[in-house]
């Protein structure tokens, strides 16, 4: 079946937080996911989160832009804030569920592409869109935004190395005096086979709170092929500080509509 499409959604995936085993042309994904977190985060309680997204990016010549729409069950004390919780914004026990925060994202090829070999580099806006609800922990009530340089290097045998440079740029929070921070992910990726694709990266991002720990986590995922047009991504995340989550697991269908 190629790789062209793997790499496409694994580009793709990494361009929205921080990229495909279809022979996709230009056209339309769609992703259909669910992840579930649970963490203490710095808490004498534990938070559970878990969120269904639906995603849609069109993919042209050059050019990716996408759009998720998550809809959160969150469970516990904090809020949440670019896929980790922080703060005590609430009692331990609520309940809670509704919409979260929209992402959009714009990614425009600088140099190479998805199916180029050797050095690759795009660049990357994002927008984080307050439709969460602040009173209930499903977002921040505010607008975020972020840029980032995605780097890649893919080697004849298929075996690739990237690394995403970015900063994230918070809105003004009374409750939650986040701030403004960089971030980097590097990681490796490798096919099995024509239908299988194994990513592994290690990513760190600054305080979001004065006094709090950096974020460190560590990811691996793997995209399975069910046909020319469709797949099946799962990824596992563990936490390196109190920052993150314990562990975050994921499980994304995406088809590319004809």
């Amino acid at each position: 079946m190629g790789h062209l499409f793997i790499r496409t959604v694994v580009a793709c995936t990494l361009s929205a937080a921080s990229a495909s085993v279809f022979s996709a042309p230009p056209g339309l994904l769609m992703t259909y996911s669910f992840d579930s977190l649970s963490g203490k985060f710095g808490q004498p309680t534990e938070t559970k989160a878990r969120s269904f997204t639906v995603g849609a990016t069109l993919v042209g010549e050059g050019y990716r832009a996408s759009l998720f729409v998550p809809y959160i069950s969150l469970e516990g004390p904090g809020t949440l804030v670019a896929g980790t919780v922080t703060g005590n914004a609430g009692p331990a026990r609520r309940s809670e569920q509704g919409l979260g925060d929209m992402v959009a994202t714009y990614t425009k090829d600088l140099i190479g592409g998805i199916q180029t070999k050797g050095f690759a580099l795009s660049a990357t806006g994002l927008v984080k869109i307050a439709t969460g609800n602040e009173d209930k922990g499903l977002g921040t009530g505010k607008t975020d935004y972020g840029l980032q340089a995605d780097l890649a290097y893919r080697f004849n045998n298929g075996f690739g190395l990237t690394a995403v440079i970015g900063r994230q740029y918070y809105g003004d929070t009374p409750q939650l005096r986040l701030q403004n921070g960089n971030y980097t992910t590097v990681g490796v990726n490798f096919p099995l086979g024509n239908s299988l694709f194994i990513n592994l990266n290690t990513s760190e991002r600054d305080e979001l709170l004065a006094g709090s720990p950096k974020r460190k986590e560590r990811a691996i995922s793997a995209v399975y092929a069910l046909s020319p047009t469709t797949a099946l991504q799962f990824g596992y995340t563990t936490g390196q500080s109190t920052a993150s989550p314990d562990d975050v697991l994921s499980i994304s269908y995406v088809s590319q509509v004809e």
